[in-house]
């Protein structure tokens, strides 16, 4: 169980199992899928006929598809489904400077984009309700996951224990070196994730990640982290740090589906 690929012509979807068990559709693309974001200068017909495409092969529609403006805050923004189609086919219509989704509406499809940075996908299968997370080395020491859940608990009444959360494929470890006085700002949160070695300072994101998650409340081994590093492959996933330059973007969405 956990993370898997799935390959389909000239497309390729990773999912966590856990995650996509009928009540819910969660996914993430590859490199060969294109750039699957607007911001990144591309045509943006192209990106929006790539977003169908790949939309297609999980039985979605872009309709449907809501996006935020990421900035690496923490602004956490409630969806309900007037808000369809918001930032599926122009930037300009997608919810302003926010980094998280949240919803417990069927058939909205919450989209994220990274190339490096962290998405997170959360599901409550009680409530029902869902969230997907932006989160790059800013959003993650202002604690953008522990806002995202505290906000699901005063929206819907989640009880955190209940959750399922999924952390994609994004820059591990190894690749992520930061100066000491960055390293010295996570150490002030959670020391354990930095790592010291002859050659400096490194961070582990995602274990910072899940400490956030189960200091809020979920139980450890309901996280999931696909373990796939961006940088490490360059070949199969867009990645900011690698490629020095401005590249395209996967995209990760989760949506309830009606039952």
């Amino acid at each position: 169980m956990g993370w898997v690929q799935a390959n389909y012509p000239g497309l390729t979807v990773f999912q966590c199992e856990e995650l996509n068990d009928g009540q819910v559709v969660q996914g993430f693309s590859a490199r060969n899928c294109g750039n699957l974001a607007l911001h990144t200068g591309d045509d943006p017909n192209r990106v929006i006929e790539r977003r169908k495409s790949w939309l297609k092969v999980l039985g979605l529609d872009l309709d449907r598809l809501v996006s935020g403006i990421q900035v690496h805050g923490t602004k956490v923004a409630l969806v309900d489904r007037t808000a369809a189609g918001s930032g599926a086919f122009n930037i300009e219509g997608a919810f302003p400077e926010t980094d998280a989704l949240i919803t417990k509406e069927t058939e909205l499809i919450l989209a994220t984009y990274t190339a490096d940075c962290l998405p997170i996908f959360v599901y409550d299968p009680v409530t029902p309700a869902i969230g997907v997370i932006h989160a790059g080395w800013r959003g993650t020491i202002k604690s953008i996951v522990t806002f995202t859940i505290k906000r699901m608990i005063e929206e819907f009444g989640i009880n955190p224990v209940n959750c399922l959360a999924a952390i994609g494929p994004s820059i591990c470890s190894g690749c992520f070196r930061v100066d000491r006085q960055l390293a010295e700002a996570f150490e002030k949160v959670h020391p354990q994730t930095v790592i010291e070695d002859e050659s400096g300072s490194r961070v582990d994101l995602q274990a910072f990640i899940r400490l956030d998650l189960t200091e809020i409340g979920l139980k450890p081994e309901r996280i999931y982290d696909a373990k796939l590093c961006t940088s490490c492959h360059p070949d199969r996933f867009f990645s900011y740090r690698a490629e020095k330059g401005v590249i395209g973007r996967m995209m990760g969405i989760i949506a309830l589906k009606s039952v």
